[in-house]
């Protein structure tokens, strides 16, 4: 934990490099170390971590030389830190929603706040998934998401607004992540969907496979390929089915373009290969994903929504996944070794998994302490006398509201 009392002082410091340095660190901390959950909520480092971050991201917004690299680290570590609270991280998502959904929002106008927005999104997607209580709150994030998505093809008579492919693929890829979730148990799929699902979300994501980015059109039929398996397709046409499956067929086999980049273009053959397989015989998908842990060789992925939760938490956490699957209550029944080969992440399946853990004493006493302002505020003061105290959250999350 020293670690983490070295990235407490160095976040700080007046200087972007310095807190730069230190978000980077803490990041790493994060994804490969994963503290014991005990040490994080029983002492006051998790709310000092997350207010700290909560400055870095206002003083990114105040300056105009720099911050987008430090906004953009703090959204990765708030992101990295609900997932290692876990269930114990719900006032994460209770002080984050407004400012990440208020930067999500934001113009696009250059690259820095492309990188931004796309890392607004993935922390979006991170602390819904870690605290979200139940489907309500997954629905508001989803729509939030959901609306960068929709806006590039003017749905609803919105103004088509410009979205960068970058910021494109992670909400395609977040958002798909976020509907696996709210599955209420195995037999979702056979469910009649609710409003949450229209023919126009799916007829949104098939027009982005027209999308001049390949990536872009690589996510969206990932996407849709999860929505076909969990049903939410079933009210749309024949006509809409067939001119879907037509298109699908077109890109598993589409040629080389000259003056186009076709690097991705044997990926993106195999990727709608396999969805065409699926759309014609119910064929699933099957990946192997090589890992060091112990007794296991790979694992094994035969679903769409698994593969859309699998490609996501692999992209977010990086080198740190394996850690995760080993130590994380909120992976382990889904992606451990052993664990069933179609069996998803769920909100419903992670509140009961809270209820049957052999540390549910542990965790009783982590729901029942409250994030007080004050007490956070006093904790960073303790710190550094830099800040006056009726200012220091001024800058912080609370300002971003």
């Amino acid at each position: 934990m020293a670690l983490l009392d070295m990235c407490i002082r160095a976040l700080q410091d007046s200087r972007h490099v310095a807190r730069e340095k230190a978000l980077t660190v803490l990041a790493g901390a994060l994804e490969r170390e994963l503290p014991p959950l005990d040490d994080l909520v029983t002492d006051t480092r998790c709310f000092s971590i997350f207010a700290l971050c909560g400055i870095c991201v206002k003083e990114g917004v105040c300056v105009t030389e720099g911050p987008p690299k430090e906004q953009r680290l703090a959204f990765r570590a708030v992101g990295l830190l609900a997932l290692s609270l876990g269930g114990s991280s719900s006032e994460i998502l209770a002080h984050t929603f407004q400012p990440l959904a208020k930067t999500i929002s934001r113009e696009q106008d250059d690259a820095a706040a492309v990188t931004v927005v796309a890392a607004a999104i993935d922390c979006l997607a991170a602390v819904t998934f870690a605290g979200a209580r139940g489907r309500d709150e997954v629905e508001r994030s989803l729509k939030v998401i959901w609306d960068l998505i929709s806006a590039p093809a003017g749905i609803g008579g919105m103004d088509a607004r410009k979205t960068s492919p970058q910021v494109l693929i992670t909400a395609v890829s977040t958002w798909a992540f976020l509907l696996t979730t709210i599955s209420e148990t195995d037999g979702f799929c056979r469910k009649k969907p609710d409003n949450t699902f229209s023919n126009a979300t799916v007829a949104s994501l098939a027009r982005l496979l027209d999308h001049d980015d390949r990536p872009v059109r690589m996510a969206a039929g990932e996407a849709l390929a999860m929505c076909v398996e969990l049903n939410l397709t079933q009210h749309a046409t024949r006509k809409d089915m067939d001119a879907l499956a037509a298109k699908v067929s077109e890109l598993a086999s589409e040629l080389p373009s000259r003056g186009s980049n076709n690097t991705l273009l044997p990926e993106q053959r195999d990727l709608f290969g396999q969805i065409a397989a699926f759309l014609d015989h119910g064929e699933r998908p099957e990946k192997l994903l090589p890992t060091s842990m112990e007794g296991c060789v790979a694992l094994r992925v035969s679903s769409w929504a698994k593969l859309v939760q699998l490609n996501f938490l692999t992209r977010f956490l990086g080198n740190g996944f394996v850690k995760h699957v080993q130590c994380n209550e909120l992976f382990k029944e889904a992606f451990s070794y052993g664990a069933d080969e179609g069996k998803v992440l769920s909100i419903s399946k992670k509140k009961q998994g809270k209820n049957t853990n052999t540390h549910a004493e542990k965790d009783s006493k982590v729901r029942r302490r409250r994030w007080d302002w004050t007490i956070l505020c006093n904790t960073i003061l303790s710190y550094t006398t830099r800040q006056r105290p009726e200012k220091l959250l001024q800058i912080g999350w609370q300002a971003l509201h």
